[in-house]
């Protein structure tokens, strides 16, 4: 609205606006027209304050009634213990970090309705009923170990899920407030329809839950799908060592989350007809609504009409003579929705009707008659605008509410998920992990940290190990010195047992945290004045609420039992409650300075001890199980800076046991630190030995691949000199083939021995090959060397003794000369000095007949290979040499009667072949030699299992085509696991 008087309107008289704002009626100013004290006030939704004030952390509306509680403890005929023990324990501070993980109102309701349970004057058997199964009355706590580990098993479900990339992010994210419980109250109270922004809202929250409700559909396709695979295991990784299982020892995947999806169940006709109501104004929609958009139709065009007509009219000269000007300003105005025009005050009767004047009184706002009956229409149409309206909301309104114990149901298992995302995102911050939990009373952390120091981001928490209810130990005694940290370890310990009841993870290495209920602690003094309570009496006052409350699965926290009164009297006292309270089933963890109580553990095995570690005059807040810790409280004084007399005055005045048992502490305490720290520096080297000896072995591995990989290098080398070679013989096979002379042969043959002698001295030389030289090798004796050097002659034999690819074999003279020899090596000609060679051994003989033996059968291959070559059979008949001393016109290798020797070209591999396979790859193969003229092939089948062998050389049996003969190839061919196959001629 304009200012009165600006730019020449009123607070009556307004710019026209026709065309500009929606026409809802009651969609603007979102709740101007409704009682907001229908409403909890914004700072009960607010969420979680900061953790500097911890008064703040309360909820304001509960403060007044702790203001009167807190009286009402100090009453000597009653005490709040499960109210006392979470304040004593500062367990809101864990609740309010909780809270502020949480994305939602109604989760963080859920956390608010715990803490005033808490609260209340009695915790009845009946409230510790939980009903899980009812989703909207689940409560933050679990009331049975079953419930515990659902709590947990939804934390480490959803863990993973957000690991896994092929599902998408948790979908309440930001603050979407899920909050309709205002909006159905209001409408239960005042019957009133909720209209533009009440029904976005719904519409909002629907949208939410459905896009939940989605993506816990997606787990559970996960599942179904991981359950087919055989493979329901939860993907386990470091931080999942501890799942949580079912009946049948199994853990399925994304049980709990999907559990509590499906208890979102949203109309899908609700909400298509939500998602379309409304348009992209906030305003009922035309389309979905046509009665809605002809009104406004209807209504536009009026306006459009009146605005031309007005236009118009002041363009005559009947009115523009009339017209009031001196104001400036727009001529056209708006009077409660009805155009008006400045007329002079001397024509306004004649003009229409006036609806405002100046303040002058020289101008008055006039309706030009030509337009009241159309503005008529108008108004009508706007009415009738409205009562269309009103009834499309009213009826929206009636289907939202239709539905809602499902809406109530769907947003109470959102706020379960989101109460689920953030006990994982506050487990994620104090890098906690998931307890085992069991219902045994035991409580075992490594490395336990406080949360509260954790949340208060303390740099260096000391972590402690906490080990209670193990091995029929029901009683924890904790002693040390003042300041030493006594109290933190059993605040901690009562800590866990309320966050494992919780759900929350549990800030240590690992741990097991067994189900405790109630949980009770008695930390700090209760004084009242006015109810006549000291010290002594308030702390008796709480041990007979605990000795009535306690039972099997309780757990009793108390600080300094005992004190207050006589030490002797309080030592009773304190021993007869810890032996009552362990009777009947508690588990119960005290700190104490008297040393009585220190040796309960000593005479009852029921009962154990731990210290609080005191080094070099100070605290370190480690607690040391198994050990009694003195007081220290000279040293604590001294630290404190107390004068100095005082201090040695003190000191003298102990009694001389009392000075002699805390010597003798004081040295255990001394020992056991210089042990601890041999312990850890041996730990510590053993952990540096296996990270050598690991990295050892990775080098160990690496070297052993390169070699490897060096090796078949090198063999890929070999192997291709080898084609090369080949290649070559094949090239002298085609020579013979065309040109068998008697001098080509000749050549042909000498290049054959060059192509051995290469092949042997690469094959000597291949890296990682490695040759093994007799050990008689090195005592032979060059023969120059010898005395007697003895005579030599053709044929004897001699053993190489120079270095290199020949060392150690036999050999023998060929020729003989005076400063040298020539021998044969393996039918290769070598020339030696007599320093190269050297006399064979008795054992040397008998290694080199048992090696000729070996190789009778390779030299006669070669040398059969030879006679092939030249066109010879195998024996040297006197015919047969008669033959070689005439002129061989025409020799024909291939067509001699003796098979040739293997090469890649005339084998055929077959391995891993079918029998149709292998036949048709048999005549293609054996259909190219023989135009090739070869007619000696081989086939490679291996040996394997001798499945292929035997039905090969059956079908070859049976098969008349090409096949003469065939039979298993000699062992300098391959052996048995090749087949020599005589094709027959073309």
């Amino acid at each position: 609205a304009q200012r009165a008087g600006a730019d020449g309107f009123s607070i009556v008289r307004q710019p026209v606006t026709w065309g500009e704002q929606p026409q809802d009626s009651k969609s603007t100013g979102r709740r101007s027209w409704r009682d907001d004290s229908a409403r909890p006030p914004p700072s009960f939704f607010a969420g979680s304050p900061s953790p500097k004030d911890n008064t703040s952390l309360k909820p304001p509306a509960y403060r007044i009634q702790e203001e009167e509680d807190e009286e009402e403890v100090a009453s000597i005929d009653h005490i709040n213990l499960h109210r006392r023990t979470r304040e004593t324990l500062d367990y809101f501070k864990i609740t309010a970090a909780l809270q502020s993980m949480c994305a939602t109102i109604p989760a963080k309701r859920i956390i608010q309705r715990d803490e005033r349970d808490s609260k209340s004057e009695v915790i009845t058997s009946s409230r510790d009923v939980n009903n899980d199964n009812d989703i909207r009355t689940m409560r933050l706590y679990a009331s049975s170990v079953q419930g515990v580990h659902e709590r947990y098993g939804a934390v480490q479900e959803m863990q993973v899920a957000l690991t896994i990339p092929s599902i998408k992010p948790f979908p309440i994210t930001g603050s979407p407030d899920l909050n309709l419980a205002p909006l159905f109250e209001f409408v239960e109270n005042t019957n009133q329809p909720l209209e533009g922004p009440d029904i976005v809202e719904v519409a909002g929250t629907i949208e939410t839950l459905q896009l939940l409700s989605q993506w816990c559909l997606t787990l559970n396709q996960m599942a179904t799908t991981s359950k087919q695979k055989k493979n329901p295991k939860l993907p386990l990784n470091s931080a999942e060592s501890n799942v949580i299982h079912d009946a049948n020892n199994n853990s399925t995947l994304f049980l709990h989350l999907v559990k509590l999806g499906e208890y979102i169940d949203i109309d899908p006709m609700l909400q298509e007809l939500l998602k379309n109501a409304l348009d992209d104004k906030g305003r009922l929609c035309g389309d979905t609504f046509p009665g809605i958009g002809r009104l406004r139709n209807k209504i536009e065009q009026r306006q459009r009409d009146i605005l031309a007509t007005v236009n118009q009219l002041v363009q005559t000269p009947a009115i523009s003579s009339k017209l009031a000007t001196e104001s400036g300003g727009s001529i056209i105005s708006e009077v409660d929705g009805r155009i008006v025009i400045p007329i002079d005050v001397r024509y306004r009767s004649s003009v229409g009707i006036v609806h405002d004047m100046s303040r002058s009184g020289k101008t008055c706002y006039v309706e030009p008659t030509s337009i009241i009956e159309p503005t008529n229409e108008l108004r009508q149409a706007e009415g009738e605008l409205r009562q269309e309206e009103a009834r499309v909301w009213r009826m929206l309104t009636d289907k939202i509410m239709e539905h809602r114990e499902s809406i109530e149901r769907s947003i109470a298992a959102a706020a379960q998920l989101d109460l689920v995302m953030a006990r994982v995102r506050l487990g994620n911050k104090l890098l906690c992990v998931i307890p085992q939990v069991r219902d045994e009373g035991v409580i075992q952390a490594k490395d336990a940290r406080h949360p509260i120091l954790l949340l208060r981001e303390l740099g260096n928490v000391v972590g402690s190990d906490i080990d209670l209810g193990a091995n029929g130990n029901q009683g924890l005694i904790l002693s040390g010195p003042n300041s030493g940290g006594k109290t933190i370890i059993l605040k901690l310990i009562g800590l866990f047992a309320l966050m494992a009841r919780d759900g929350i993870p549990i800030p240590a290495q690992s741990a097991r945290v067994d189900f405790f209920n109630p949980v009770l602690a008695d930390i700090g003094d209760i004084q009242s004045v006015g109810g006549d309570l000291s010290t002594f009496s308030g702390h008796m006052l709480v041990c007979r609420e605990v000795l009535a409350s306690s039972g099997k699965r309780a757990l009793v926290l108390m600080d300094e039992l005992g004190s207050g009164t006589d030490p002797s009297q309080g030592v009773a006292i304190a021993q007869a409650l810890l032996e009552a309270l362990v009777e009947n089933g508690s588990r119960v963890v005290i700190t104490t300075h008297y040393m009585a109580l220190k040796q309960l553990a000593a005479a009852d095995d029921r009962f154990s001890v731990a210290a609080m570690q005191f080094s070099n005059g100070r605290p370190t807040y480690s607690l040391l199980t198994g050990a009694i810790g003195e007081s220290f409280a000279l040293s604590v004084a001294e630290r404190l800076n107390l004068p100095p007399f005082v201090i040695q005055r003190a000191n003298e005045l102990l009694d001389q046991d009392t000075r002699h048992m805390g010597e003798l502490i004081t040295k255990l305490e001394e020992q056991r630190a210089v042990v601890d720290q041999q312990v850890e520096d041996l730990a510590r080297r053993q952990q540096e030995i296996e990270s050598l000896q690991l990295e050892m072995e990775r080098a160990q591995s690496k070297l052993v691949q390169q070699q490897l990989n060096a090796r078949r290098d090198e063999a890929n080398k070999f192997a291709k000199r080898l084609e090369e070679k080949e290649k070559i013989l094949e090239d002298i096979l085609e020579m013979l083939k065309s040109d068998p002379t008697k001098r080509l042969v000749a050549k042909s043959w000498d290049d054959l021995q060059f192509i051995k002698r290469d092949a042997i001295i690469e094959a000597e030389f291949v890296s990682g090959r490695k040759r093994e030289i007799p050990s008689d090798s090195f005592q032979l004796i060059p023969i120059s060397e010898l005395d007697d050097m003895p005579k030599l002659k053709v044929g004897d034999k001699v053993i190489v003794c120079k270095p290199g690819f020949a060392l150690g074999k036999e050999s023998t003279i060929t020729k003989v000369s005076d400063r040298a020899i020539e021998v044969s090596v393996g039918g290769m000609a070598l020339r030696m000095k007599y320093s190269d060679v050297a006399l064979p051994s008795e054992a040397m003989s008998l290694r080199i007949a048992s090696e000729r033996e070996a190789r009778v059968g390779q030299e006669r291959k070669l040398s059969k290979f030879a006679r092939r070559a030249l066109g010879e059979g195998q024996d040297d008949t006197d015919a047969s040499r008669s033959r070689r001393n005439t002129e061989v016109e025409h020799v024909k290798v291939e067509t001699s009667s003796q098979p040739t020797m293997r090469t890649p070209s005339t084998t055929l591999d077959l391995r891993g072949c079918n029998l149709s396979e292998f036949q048709l790859k048999c005549d293609s193969f054996f259909s190219s030699m023989r135009i090739q003229g070869r007619i000696f092939v081989y086939l490679l089948h291996g040996h394997g299992t001798g499945a292929l062998k035997t039905k090969l050389r059956d079908w070859l049996s049976r098969e008349r085509q090409y096949v003469k003969r065939f039979a298993p190839a000699e062992q300098a061919d391959g052996g048995d696991a090749f087949t020599l196959v005589e094709l027959k001629r073309l």
